[in-house]
């Protein structure tokens, strides 16, 4: 094969002509930066240059007249256009300076055109933004120093010691409500609970101060083994922590006047306590909003059945470890958040929050519990415009992804959205199961 073999019919707006030469410029765009007092420059790479590029055709034939107005009106557009060169096939450029067209006797039934031109870029401007995820963890940081210092104001010096007592004893049930409330959904949080209701008597009797309090309050809560975990790991215990903040074992209870100032004195204390638990567990599962992937990972092949741990699709995989030689999985290990869950997440932290807004009577962590109600929904929103709205289709029977794709989306390229988000074994056959997959 010879090299004219390869060569492309070029074109201008799809007007044809042929190439005699050619001439490119490539490059990269450089400042030189010289000093005083010193023999070398520094040269500072401003990016690759444009690309130029000059073409001498011409136009043969009885017909040349007519080929060469059609060439000049095409030039004479404005706007980008595609050019076919020759020699470096198809892009889109803008006509630059003026082009020249030329005859002579000498050479009839032909005229020569030359013409420059350069590669066309997009207009485009810069978008500011909010770093979202960055503002609701330095929220979630201003809210934690907050709780410190309106849990400043516990003490239990100078009480009586069944005074003293009473509050502990007001402490190690609400650490019970704790331990319940987290037994079936993160055994890493349980365990600590109770290790924390053994310690109470120390953190809490003086000469201890409520920071140490609160700071192991934090270190309870992140003591769960599914903040390491994947996507709905994550979200489950986002839940978790905003649920528990609304258990009526944690809900302050009322000071009245009729009561003793025994009375008085012990359940404000208490009230105390339970707001330290309370705002500690919502700063936690609004900082656990930020660790919610934003991407998500490509589709694994691999040449063993792969397991994936995960209650949506548990009984469409097998239990056994049988080698499935050949099959390729599309496993997502690093799942983005669906519409429905980022949606679910907003409501039970936004229910959450606003419950304990009407809890609390320190006015700097009330701003506080305000600033991260509005940075939560500031960063899910910024979710949901990059998220996809999931819907539920159940095959009729059992078909290949790649036929369900084109006959739900019409793009067969779609069944990565089918087998991945469904832990589908063998794309070759989707199970007749309730499935979800994006709505569009």
């Amino acid at each position: 094969m010879s090299w004219t073999d390869n060569l492309q019919d070029a074109s201008l707006r799809g007007v044809p002509f042929k190439v005699d030469e050619d001439e490119a410029t490539f490059g990269r765009r450089t400042q030189t930066h010289e000093y005083p007092g010193r023999d070398k420059p520094w040269v500072e790479d401003l990016g690759r240059a444009t690309r130029r590029f000059s073409v001498q055709a011409y136009l043969v034939g009885d017909d040349y007249f007519e080929q060469r107005n059609r060439l000049i009106e095409a030039i004479e557009k404005p706007g980008s256009c595609t050019l076919v060169h020759p020699y470096y096939g198809e892009m889109t450029v803008t006509v630059s300076d003026e082009g020249r067209v030329s005859h002579t006797r000498e050479e009839g039934r032909m005229c020569r055109v030359s013409f420059s031109f350069i590669e066309t870029g997009e207009l485009s401007f810069p978008s500011a933004g909010i770093a979202t995820g960055t503002k609701l963890a330095d929220s979630c940081s201003l809210l934690d120093d907050c709780i410190s210092s309106a849990f400043s104001s516990f003490g239990l010096d100078g009480l009586s010691d069944f005074l003293q007592s009473g509050v502990l004893d007001d402490a190690s049930a609400m650490m019970d409500t704790v331990t319940d409330a987290f037994k079936y959904v993160d055994s890493g949080i349980s365990a600590a609970s109770r290790l924390l209701q053994g310690d109470l008597s120390v953190l809490l009797m003086p000469p201890s101060s409520g920071m140490n309090f609160v700071n192991q309050l934090q270190t309870l809560w992140r003591a769960g083994t599914r903040l390491s975990g994947n996507t709905s790991d994550l979200i489950s215990m986002v839940k978790g922590l905003s649920g528990v903040t609304l258990d009526s074992g944690l809900a302050p209870r009322g000071v009245w006047k009729t009561d003793s100032t025994t009375t008085q004195t012990r359940t404000t204390q208490s009230n105390t306590v339970a707001q330290a638990i309370r705002t500690t567990a919502l700063s936690e599962a609004a900082y656990t909003v930020v660790s919610l992937p934003k991407s998500t990972t490509t589709t694994v092949t691999t040449g063993q059945t792969a397991q994936v741990s995960h209650p949506a699709v548990t009984d469409i995989l097998p239990d056994t470890d049988a080698d499935s030689v050949g099959v390729t999985t599309s496993v997502s290990t690093d799942e983005t958040p669906s519409w429905d869950d980022l949606t679910a997440v907003r409501e039970v932290l936004n229910t959450a929050i606003d419950q304990e807004l009407t809890r609390v009577t320190d006015d700097t962590l009330f701003l506080a519990l305000r600033q991260i109600r509005t940075d939560v929904n500031n960063d899910i929103s910024a979710r949901l415009e990059q998220s996809t709205r999931l819907t539920e289709r159940t095959p009729v029977q059992v078909l290949p992804a790649l036929v369900l794709a084109a006959d739900w989306y019409d793009d067969a390229g779609r069944e990565g959205d089918i087998t991945a988000r469904n832990g589908v074994i063998h794309p070759g056959f989707v199970p007749v199961k309730t499935l979800r997959i994006p709505s569009v």
